[in-house]
């Protein structure tokens, strides 16, 4: 049965669908506690504080086949070769490739699996866990006004560079911003959560700024000025340069 999250603060926190097409998946979610994402395929955002699963039709022998049914709370992100996560496949053609590994606690079943009426190939969506609990269709969970998008698209028009996903201890900043003297890795969340706990060897160059998503929404231009103030600390942007993929 479902956990029952009450606290309004709780059910604005941030749910990742991703797609689960094999049982191997499956099985490495439920029984061992993690799920992957290739990198080169990561959504711009893989941070949330939930990771829900849409299970193709390739479970067509089973209920689940073309709904979201399980969600799980995210523990720890890191990046990892497919030989590293799957040794047992190290001949693999995409052995050396590079995948986020999501570490996750037990899997909850939703109260009322959410069914697929009009989509059957489906991609990563970022949403809320209150619309996760409330949606009765795969496409109530899409958000079209996005404040995370909004930001993504400012910081485009003002000449700056946004990164995607770079990890800074053991979680994802949602944007990254590489400046002269380090890093500026922006939360688009609500509260703060324990993505916000990080490794402090991992840190050393790295400020961070959490904007929520009501601020971005009535307050962009102010969003962009903290942003601003907060490359200067750190010496400018760098503008010009290309930050390589992690690692």
């Amino acid at each position: 049965m479902a956990t029952r999250y009450e606290d309004a603060a709780t059910r604005r926190r941030t749910v990742l669908v991703a797609v689960i097409n094999n049982a191997a998946d499956l099985r490495h979610a439920a029984d061992e506690g993690w799920y992957r994402i290739p990198q080169r395929r990561a959504p711009r955002r893989i941070g949330a504080d939930f990771l829900a699963f849409y299970q193709t039709g390739a479970f067509r022998e089973q209920a689940e086949a073309q709904t979201i049914t399980y969600y799980a709370p995210t523990r720890r992100y890191r990046l990892m070769t497919r030989a590293e996560l799957l040794p047992s496949e190290a001949g693999h053609p995409r052995a050396a490739d590079y995948y986020y590994r999501i570490d996750i606690g037990p899997l909850q079943r939703l109260e009322r699996p959410i069914l697929s009426s009009t989509f059957r190939r489906l991609t990563f969506i970022h949403t809320t866990l209150e619309r996760l609990l409330h949606a009765q269709d795969v496409k109530d969970l899409y958000q079209s006004d996005d404040p995370f998008e909004q930001l993504w698209s400012a910081l485009r028009e003002h000449n700056l560079r946004p990164l995607r996903n770079r990890l800074a201890g053991d979680f994802p900043t949602d944007i990254t911003l590489r400046a002269r003297r380090g890093y500026l890795g922006i939360d688009c969340s609500d509260e703060t959560t324990t993505r916000e706990t990080r490794a402090t060897e991992a840190v050393e160059r790295w400020e961070f700024l959490r904007l929520p998503p009501a601020q971005i929404t009535t307050d962009l231009d102010g969003c962009l000025r903290q942003i601003g103030a907060a490359l200067i600390r750190l010496g400018g942007s760098v503008l010009n340069a290309i930050m390589p993929e992690t690692p």
